[in-house]
């Protein structure tokens, strides 16, 4: 695994490598651009005629602060066309991330296929008089098969936008990129079909629990979520819910039945006084944490120990290919981003998704 020092991530530069690609290919790579991508490419899956740009740098906190002053013409002014001060810049509107969030690992730095080792039968313990013989009996094993599955995005920058030289346009460049891959990614986790190019999500994995609603959920429906994974010994670990905007909005106007519950004062499916405060707007459904996102499909809803789903990275780097001639008219560059992943689900029974809708 290829570890970055501070000073490295700081110096190295994914608008400038973009922009030596732009004019020259891979042969403009130079400096700390050149020696990274050349350490990288020797545990990436496939050859490249791109840039491998460490996946540490999209881990890094972006403060959107410039490090030259527009102003100063001799000071960086004559590179920047226009000032937009950092509290106005106006994000895109993204699914939110929800998977990593409830728990799921990431297991990163993989350089091929891998089989991840699990014990599917235990020894058997037997009960015995004083001078009983006992009968012997094995473990069994079997494997956990993960291989890379490549994930992409394109986009494109204006030319003049990428030759700019500014924090915040390497910033932006960085957050841009790494957002796009991992909505992706985060959907793929839930719900990735397993079949063609697809990584096989927690939706698709053969052996989770399922769950009919048949109408508006209840609260004793919900209770049966739970009790699916206690059955199976999984009711442990980081469990947590996922579902939709829908469902959310559906399940704060359903109150429980029974004991405590009166008509004037009410207790819903979703908690909205224990709202969970570190900026997510996440709260609580049977005291777990849910999560709430536009990724799920047809209101489904999921529920499970999330530290049982892993999201496998191979190499730590993600694959930035460049095209400065399609629409070269329009003084615009197309931009490339590639990643390899695949989903392992440790125990099928650690998760139960309801075969039909949670906002009827």
């Amino acid at each position: 695994m290829l570890e970055l020092s501070k000073r490295e991530k700081h110096d190295y530069s994914i608008r400038a490598a973009i922009a030596s690609l732009m004019d020259r290919g891979q042969s403009g790579l130079s400096g700390l651009e050149r020696e990274i991508h050349d350490e990288l490419s020797k545990g990436f899956p496939q050859k490249t005629s791109g840039v491998l740009v460490p996946s540490a740098l999209f881990e890094m906190r972006r403060n959107w602060k410039r490090d030259l002053s527009s102003g100063t013409f001799g000071s960086g002014g004559a590179l920047l066309p226009f000032e937009v001060p950092e509290s106005e810049f106006v994000p895109i509107l993204r699914n939110k991330l929800c998977t990593q969030r409830l728990g799921c690992r990431v297991l990163s730095g993989l350089t091929g296929n891998v089989g991840i080792p699990r014990q599917t039968g235990a020894a058997i313990a037997y009960s015995l008089p004083e001078q009983g013989t006992l009968t012997k009996s094995t473990q069994v094993f079997d494997q956990i098969l993960v291989s890379p599955h490549r994930v992409g995005a394109m986009t494109d920058y204006s030319r003049q936008f990428v030759l700019q030289s500014s924090i915040a346009v390497e910033n932006f460049i960085r957050d841009d990129l790494n957002k796009q891959i991992a909505v992706k990614v985060d959907s793929l986790v839930l719900q990735g079909q397993g079949g063609g190019s697809e990584p096989c999500g927690v939706l698709n994995t053969t052996g989770i629990g399922s769950l009919n609603f048949g109408g508006a959920a209840t609260w004793q429906e919900l209770l049966e979520f739970e009790n699916a994974l206690g059955k199976a010994n999984a009711d442990s670990g980081k469990l947590g819910w996922c579902v939709s905007s829908n469902t959310r909005k559906r399940w704060k106007a359903i109150a429980k039945t029974g004991v405590g519950v009166t008509t004037t004062v009410p207790i819903f499916l979703w908690d909205e006084i224990n709202l969970i405060k570190d900026g997510s707007n996440d709260s609580y459904v049977n005291s777990y944490r849910a999560a709430c996102t536009n990724q799920v499909m047809n209101d489904l809803v999921f529920f499970g120990n999330w530290d049982d789903c892993v999201l496998c990275q191979f190499s730590d780097a993600l694959e930035l290919i460049v095209n400065p001639f399609t629409r070269a008219s329009e003084a615009s560059v197309e931009v490339v981003a590639n990643g390899f992943f695949d989903v392992a689900i440790r125990h099928a029974a650690s998760f139960c998704v309801s075969a039909d809708s949670g906002a009827q």
